[in-house]
């Protein structure tokens, strides 16, 4: 494609040479015409369409070319060749000028104006220049006034065909062309078939002239009527562009037609007078047909653009006949009800059907202010039912658009919106707005020199207005909050918010009544970029209760963590008193035994007697250590669940928060438990901990729930898997936490000692737990996931049988003796040897097992000859809780004494519960040995 830089300087060169040919080749039709002008000459036309193209500074152009067509082969007189291409370059550069002035860069016929400008340029410019150039020429040699006229005549139609043929084609051509707009044909998106009619039809507009022509009577009669026929067809099919080439074509077939056929000048006339006529039908009905495609093309792209636009909005579009009751919409609407279009029906009557019945009524109303001329416009928000039952949110307005001619409204149009998630936000507005309004925090906004916007009705309940009695809105942060605290708002806490988006801290504020409240501080920042400018929001809340609660609850850890130590110091005592209680049974032990062999007046016996009573007191020693880490000896009983854990609340009430609430759901009716009550207690509060502790200072609830239920063993294994909890009857402890929740590698992890979640603790509360139920012979199982809380249930046995008298078994004399094999187990050498010692003193031949696995093994090799066994608690590999399990299980009617060191867990149990026949606490000596052995084998002798 040529540079457009470079695209006059072509049509330039194109003219020049177009010009020259045409005019050379005009001279071939002269004969055609009484004197020497051509009837058909396109240089004219060439000459104007260049000046309209180009402008008129190109005029030079035009006088250069046509005077080297003046002096190139014709012997014209100096002074003609210079003076008529003067003429006609003047004559079109004028006709230029004002065409431009009037149209632009343009002459083509279309609306009134450019079509009398059209006509003006085409007829009147050439008749000018044949007037002044005939009567140039006339002054070397006068003409009568009729040969005068007749060469105007002549000149005149030369020159307005040349202009009616050219003028457009360049038009219509060139002149999109230079302007670089799409060309007037689109060859490239033609096909053969289009090709083809397009031969057809210039095969038939040339050969209806050439037949005129070519055939006498048809030419005699001037038969170019017939010519019409393919030219409208070809207007009609190409607009003006196919106009222009077919007047040139018949213009062209004309000439050739009639300079080969030896036509007379009387019908060059005719056929000059045909041209125009052609010329006129084919430009004006070409024009006609182009400016209806145009207006087409143009209706189409704005429907095209409407339709875009209305899509694009998401518009329902509806119109109203009032007269006929009919309404038609587009598709919109049923999209937004959820619809199909077969479902809306085309009337009013349905649209009302699907209105809220509260909207009904105001929609007839407003619709009715509309038509009776008292609104403008037609507007109403109004909640539509939707297929699915839900009612929708739609604006619809409209107005009167068509009237009849008695004033009435005949045609109403408008249009339908979907406002559902608009209405939807501002009722969240709402919402929020009556959150802000109610909530008890103060809340207000201002401007970025702290001026106040808005202050919620907390605020202004402590401060209802200023000391002018006026409203605190417009009144400064300063002026609300003076000395400290409206400084730091406006100061450090509105440049951070600022930079950061909001800014948090506490401060203390002054009510009007001289009260201190402590808040805690939320500063917001709002940029609104428009503006560039910022606003805030300030959140108070106030923090009494909740420091008063950390007061409690600091007071509260510090009691647990004296607890924790108690534990720390029990495992401590626990462990020492048993080792020191073994030495002092051996030291007791052997010194009674040493009496045993002594004279009465033996010197020795004050000397046994001191150490007895040394030993006596070192076991109370042992005993206040224990009392005083918390580790006295248990006693387990019959207690009521329920009213533990009432108690139990009453102890952690005053630590807990109040933004969590407790509540106790109790199973009615429980049976009791055997258990120590001490620890049952410990054992909720841990648990009970651990939830309030993962719940913080966020709202929440804590729930206690009992139950009585009986397991079978899939359900046990089920419900608390891994502990071996055998089947039967059992109250059921739920503690359930709202709080932070727990992972399942947290879960695998929560009981093991010293782990914990926390920054700081020693998390030994849940590994207490699992002891606690472990001694209960319980199980323990936990639910949890992080975000749900956790939910803790322990199983206590429940007793279902009433506990056995005992038979009464006087108390043994003094000279007692026993007899039969007694079993000894116990992990100290030092106390199967003075133990050991002392049952052969009471006549009882002995056994001696090292740790409860090998007592077990011993006791089923004796259990036969067995009547007493003697077994310590704490053992190596078993210990003596469960050698007595297996004891009980092989044979339950031998009698077993427990010894301890400082624990006497099942002295207080009932029988039936468990199997013993009663606990020596350690240190012991003779005396006490025989009184439990009487007893133990007088209730063996009484049950047999």
């Amino acid at each position: 494609m040529m540079p457009k830089l470079t695209r006059p300087v072509g049509v330039c060169l194109a003219y020049a040479i177009l010009h020259l040919f045409f005019h050379f080749s005009a001279i071939w039709f002269d004969t055609l015409s009484a004197v020497s002008v051509s009837i058909w000459y396109p240089p004219a036309g060439l000459a104007l369409s260049l000046l309209v193209l180009l402008g008129v500074r190109y005029w030079p152009v035009v006088f250069l070319v046509n005077y080297v067509g003046s002096v190139v082969g014709t012997s014209a007189h100096p002074v003609d060749a210079l003076l008529f291409p003067g003429l006609i370059t003047a004559n079109y550069t004028l006709t230029a000028a004002l065409v431009r002035k009037a149209l632009g860069a343009s002459l083509l016929p279309g609306n009134r104006k450019s079509t009398l400008v059209f006509c003006a340029a085409v007829l009147v410019s050439p008749a000018i220049y044949a007037t002044v150039g005939t009567a140039v020429a006339s002054a070397y040699d006068p003409l009568s006034p009729g040969k005068f006229w007749g060469i105007v005549l002549d000149w005149w139609m030369g020159d307005a065909s040349g202009l009616l043929t050219v003028v457009p084609i360049a038009m219509v051509f060139v002149g999109p062309w230079l302007r670089g707009d799409p060309p007037a044909i689109e060859l490239s998106t033609w096909s053969w078939s289009d090709y083809t009619a397009a031969a057809f039809r210039t095969f038939l507009l040339i050969a209806s002239v050439s037949v005129v022509l070519a055939v006498p009577v048809l030419r005699d009669h001037y038969a170019f009527y017939l010519c019409f026929l393919p030219l409208v067809w070809i207007c009609m099919m190409h607009g003006l562009p196919g106009a222009t080439l077919a007047t040139l074509m018949i213009t062209m077939t004309g000439l050739v037609g009639m300079r080969l056929t030896g036509s007379a000048p009387d019908f060059a006339y005719v056929f000059i007078l045909f041209e125009v006529a052609v010329a006129g039908t084919g430009l004006g009905l070409g024009t006609l047909v182009s400016r209806r495609e145009e207006a087409e093309r143009r209706l189409e792209a704005s429907q095209q653009q409407l339709n875009r636009v209305i899509t694009g909005a998401r518009l329902g579009v509806w119109e109203w006949d009032i007269e006929q009751g009919a309404v038609h919409r587009n598709s919109r609407l049923a999209e937004i009800l959820g619809y199909t279009d077969e479902e809306m029906q085309p009337s009013r009557d349905q649209w009302l059907e699907l209105l809220h019945p509260e909207d009904a009524a105001l929609e007839q109303i407003a619709l009715g202010n509309h038509l009776e001329g008292r609104t403008p416009l037609y507007d109403m928000d109004c909640r539509v039912r939707a297929k699915d039952g839900h009612w929708h949110w739609v604006n619809s307005r409209g107005s009167v658009v068509e009237w009849l001619p008695d004033g009435s409204p005949k045609r109403f149009a408008g249009t339908q919106l979907d406002i559902n998630a608009r209405k939807r936000a501002e009722a969240e507005i709402v919402r929020l707005m009556k959150i802000i309004e109610a909530t008890p925090d103060f809340v207000f906004t201002t401007t970025s020199v702290g001026k106040v916007v808005y202050a919620n009705a907390s605020l202004l309940g402590v401060w209802p207005v200023a000391s002018d009695g006026k409203s605190w809105i417009g009144k400064s942060v300063a002026e609300l909050f003076p000395h400290g605290p409206g400084e730091t708002i406006l100061g450090a806490a509105y440049q951070e918010a600022k930079v950061c988006g909001s800014w948090e801290g506490e401060m203390d504020l002054e009510t009007p009544t001289k009260i201190t409240i402590p808040v805690s501080v939320v500063v917001v920042a709002h940029r609104d970029e428009e503006n560039d400018s910022f606003t805030f929001s300030v959140i108070m809340r106030d923090i009494t209760e909740q420091r008063k609660a950390e007061a409690g609850r600091l007071q509260q850890e510090r009691k647990l963590l004296q607890v924790q130590k108690a534990e720390s110091l029990g495992v401590l005592a626990g462990g020492i008193a048993h080792d020191f209680n073994n030495l002092m049974t051996a030291v007791v032990g052997n010194a009674n035994l040493m009496r045993g062999e002594l004279a009465p007046d033996s010197a020795v016996l004050a000397h046994i007697t001191e150490i007895e009573d040394a030993a006596e007191k070192a076991s109370s020693l042992s005993h206040q250590m224990l009392a005083y880490a918390g580790r006295n000896p248990v006693s387990f009983a019959e207690i009521d669940l329920n009213q533990l854990i009432d108690g139990t609340l009453q102890l952690l009430k005053p630590s807990i928060s109040k933004k969590i609430k407790v509540e106790f759901i109790p199973g009615e009716p429980l049976p009791p438990v055997l258990a120590s009550s001490h620890q049952a207690q410990q054992l909720v509060m841990n648990i009970a901990a651990n939830g309030l502790q993962s719940m913080g200072d966020a709202p929440g609830r804590l729930t206690f729930r009992t139950q009585h239920c009986h397991l079978s063993e899939t359900e046990s294994e089920t419900q608390f898997p891994g502990q071996n909890l055998a089947a039967g009857d059992f109250v059921i402890l739920e503690i359930e936490d709202t709080g932070l929740g727990m992972s399942q590698d947290v879960q695998a992890k929560i009981f093991e000692p010293f782990f914990t979640t926390k920054f700081t603790g020693q998390g030994l509360g849940l590994a207490a737990v699992v002891g606690y139920v472990r001694s209960h012979r319980g199980a323990i199982a936990v639910r949890s996931a992080v975000g749900e809380g956790a939910l803790f249930r322990i199983a206590f046995p429940a007793l279902a049988v009433k506990p056995r008298s005992t038979p009464v078994v006087a108390e043994p004399d003094a000279d007692w003796q026993g007899s039969g094999l007694i079993l000894l187990v116990d992990d100290d050498r030092a106390i199967r040897i003075v133990v050991g010692a002392m049952l052969k003193k009471l006549g009882f031949s002995v056994v001696l097992a090292e740790d409860g696995q090998d007592g077990v093994e011993k006791f089923c090799q004796h259990q036969n000859e067995l009547v007493c066994v003697l077994l310590d608690l704490t053992m190596p590999r078993m210990d003596g809780f469960e050698a007595h399990s297996e004891m009980h299980r092989h044979n339950p009617n031998i009698p077993v004494l427990l010894i301890s060191g400082y624990s006497q867990k099942l002295a207080n149990l009932p029988a039936d519960a468990i199997h013993p026949a009663g606990v020596l606490a350690k240190p012991f000596g003779v005396a006490s040995l025989r009184k439990r052995l009487a007893k133990a084998v007088a209730k063996r002798s009484s049950s047999s």
